[in-house]
């Protein structure tokens, strides 16, 4: 029995399979050029003639270049050009599985000075393209930021008592209504991007001449902040504050650890032995990673000490390794990454460490302290490129 084979060509209807419509692989045509030539041998010639197909995707294209073009891509169009060739088949799966890595957001010129216009680049790529970040009035230009998130700052202004947030990216501004005389000490911190209906942001400081916990919280849409005031018997300072497992989780400069749940307005301190930090007066960071949270210790010779919460325990274990993730630290915001290069693991990125590779050996230097609250990793939105 003869069987019929069949050649599908764009215009051809190719057989039906179980993949949805996004994720189905269509021949590329356009814009290609082919050039074919026969190899076989006819019958009454002696002359052989090469059979050579070529087309644009054998142009030599710089592997940075290429996986920065098939970055824009959706995830239609990634799977159609990983099908052009071998080469671009490995830069859209490597572009398509690593998650996009922090930018640094921080002044241009004096570090110390008000007023100063920002910068804003992805420092692990210095080759791409750096952008200059200006605040969209004059009262959002001194020199502070409050929390990182989802690629929004979360800020002060120059009084103290209006907050804003700000994405550098979309250059979108969002206005606070103001909030009581706290304000003015206060910490910041929210628990999603506003334009998130679970978004809630939270101000918190310690009471005047008292034990009291001050919580005050708003969500976007509302006119005023709501105040939750909680008891304590025990002074504690909370200074650091991160949103995770639905609830904000608090470290005090004493090692202790809280937690304030929005929803249902409750603060209670945890069972939790305090945490010895191992420096006084050392940058201490608090982050969460998929529900886990950790608390990253910086010392004066430059080496940090990671620990983890075991929820279970509830202890503060120490990690010998980050276990493959990859830390990037900064005051406002820090942040765990997985699954990135194989370089990046195990690494933690401060937020000044690149100082010389933006700016060069011939800048002034950076502040004596390092870590300041004018530097600040920010999250890229998928889109990013398409934002700048």
């Amino acid at each position: 029995m003869r069987t019929r084979h069949r050649d599908y060509t764009a215009g051809t209807t190719q057989p039906s399979t179980s993949l949805p419509e996004a994720l189905t692989v269509k021949p590329i045509v356009s814009g290609t050029k082919r050039i074919r030539s026969c190899n076989a041998k006819s019958k009454g010639s002696k002359k052989k003639k090469k059979c050579i197909t070529t087309g644009l995707w054998d142009l030599h294209i710089p592997t940075d270049i290429l996986e920065v073009i098939l970055s824009r891509l959706g995830l239609k169009d990634n799977i159609q050009a990983s099908a052009v060739c071998k080469t671009w088949c490995e830069s859209a799966v490597y572009v398509h599985k690593l998650p996009c890595r922090p930018w640094l957001l921080h002044p241009i010129d004096d570090w110390t000075l008000t007023g100063t216009p920002y910068l804003l680049l992805d420092p692990l790529h210095p080759s791409q393209k750096k952008h200059n970040l200006d605040f969209p009035d004059r009262r959002f230009r001194s020199g502070g930021m409050s929390y990182s998130r989802d690629g929004w700052v979360l800020s002060k202004t120059t009084l103290h008592m209006y907050t804003f947030l700000f994405n550098p990216f979309t250059k979108k501004l969002i206005f606070l209504p103001a909030g009581s005389l706290y304000h003015i000490t206060s910490h910041l911190a929210f628990s999603a991007a506003p334009t998130s209906t679970s978004c809630v942001v939270i101000s918190y400081d310690r009471v005047f001449k008292s034990a009291d916990f001050l919580i005050e919280t708003w969500r976007p849409g509302e006119a005023t902040w709501t105040t939750h005031c909680f008891k304590s018997s025990v002074l504690r300072s909370w200074d650091k504050c991160v949103f995770s497992n639905g609830v904000f989780y608090f470290l005090s400069t004493c090692g202790c650890l809280g937690v304030f749940d929005p929803c249902e307005a409750t603060w209670n301190l945890l069972p939790v032995k305090p945490l010895l930090f191992p420096e006084v007066d050392s940058p201490v960071f608090l982050m969460q990673h998929e529900g886990d949270i950790f608390v990253m210790c910086s010392r004066l010779n430059s080496n940090y000490v990671v620990f983890k919460l075991n929820m279970k325990q509830n202890v503060w274990e120490e990690k010998r390794d980050l276990g493959g993730l990859t830390v990037f630290a900064s005051v406002p915001g820090s942040f765990i990454r997985a699954c990135l290069s194989a370089e990046d693991m195990n690494r933690i990125y401060p937020s000044f460490t690149d100082f010389y590779l933006i700016y060069g050996a011939s800048s002034p230097r950076p502040p004596r302290t390092n870590f300041s609250c004018r530097v600040a990793w920010i999250e890229p939105p998928q889109n990013y490129l398409d934002l700048l």
